[in-house]
């Protein structure tokens, strides 16, 4: 027993790997060593186990009969090593859920939900990228996606999230001025001439969605604006009360239940397009994903349950 614990693990692939071509040379180059060196590494190997595993010819090698017994148990061994590293990395990865997000929707409404995943799914550990590009499941390292449109996202399953629901948001702030500048109690959207309108270069048609179907599609022409990169810093601009953003409900839900932003209209417009779950059909089966559609799912079904935090008011499609 003490002859096997100090059997070295390299001079085992070398003397299998012999065994296998029959050959020290050949041997040699699958291992990156000279077949001197495999040549030494046996020698030195069947002087500790004193039998001869080889019969050296000249341009070859062959198993004696206890080489076979020993080059079996060997590769048992080996089989057996490789077998448990491999289960070790298949439990690590299975572990590690990969996904690829749109940067406003991580900001404003996953991570703040995140802490309910971590303690409901204790062993996953989460890698989160952010990305605008549709994600190429075949060349990308990654497990599920969260991606805007109207659905069909080819060869993908996909799952509606949200749709959205765009209101224009202010600041509290920013909303009493208004009203005491216009002198009236409710804001009527031809107001917004005299304000500031925050857009972002990533959802540049919301005002004018929004206006359109609010029949001022003038006042875009007519009002200051202020634009931004990302509609997050459109939304903080309307935080600190730079002028009027328009938002999807579903990202300015805790600013306006905590009072930090205030919804003036009582209407909000319904583009037809939303945020969906989407990965590939296969990876249904990955236990992570799993997890994770069906925890997503349930934070949806509590958001819909708390309801809109200012009056639903005039929805319009």
């Amino acid at each position: 027993m003490k002859r096997l614990q100090q059997l070295n693990l390299n001079a085992l692939r070398v003397v299998e790997s012999a065994a296998r071509h029959g050959n020290f040379t050949r041997a040699g180059e699958e291992n990156l060593v000279t077949a001197s060196a495999v040549s030494q590494r046996i020698k030195a190997l069947e002087d500790q186990l004193e039998f001869r595993i080889f019969h050296r010819r000249a341009n070859s090698v062959v198993l004696t009969s206890e080489g076979e017994e020993f080059i079996s148990h060997v590769r048992e061994a080996l089989d057996q090593i490789l077998a448990a590293g491999m289960e070790i990395k298949d439990r690590k990865k299975s572990s590690v859920l990969k996904i690829s997000v749109l940067p406003t929707f991580a900001t404003r409404w996953l991570l703040p939900k995140l802490t309910s995943f971590q303690h409901t799914y204790p062993d996953l550990n989460l890698c989160i990228s952010q990305s605008y590009k549709p994600v190429n499941f075949n060349r990308e390292d990654v497990d599920l996606a969260v991606r805007y449109g109207r659905g069909g996202f080819a060869n993908l399953h996909c799952r509606l999230l949200f749709e959205e629901d765009l209101i224009p948001v202010c600041s509290p702030d920013l909303l009493a001025q208004a009203r005491q500048v216009l002198g009236t109690g409710e804001l009527e959207p031809s107001h917004l001439r005299h304000f500031t309108l925050l857009h972002s270069e990533t959802c540049t048609m919301n005002w004018q969605s929004w206006l359109q179907f609010a029949g001022a599609p003038e006042i875009l022409d007519q009002a200051k604006s202020m634009t931004f990169d990302t509609c997050m810093l459109s939304f903080d601009a309307a935080n600190a009360g730079l002028g009027f953003a328009v938002a999807n409900r579903a990202y300015v839900a805790d600013d306006l239940k905590k009072g930090r932003l205030v919804a003036p209209f009582k209407m909000a417009v319904q583009s037809g397009a939303g945020w969906h779950l989407v990965y590939p059909e296969k990876y249904a089966a990955k236990p992570k994903v799993q997890a994770f559609e069906n925890w997503i799912a349930r934070e949806i079904e509590r958001q819909v349950q708390e309801g809109p935090q200012e009056p639903a008011g005039t929805h319009i499609q």
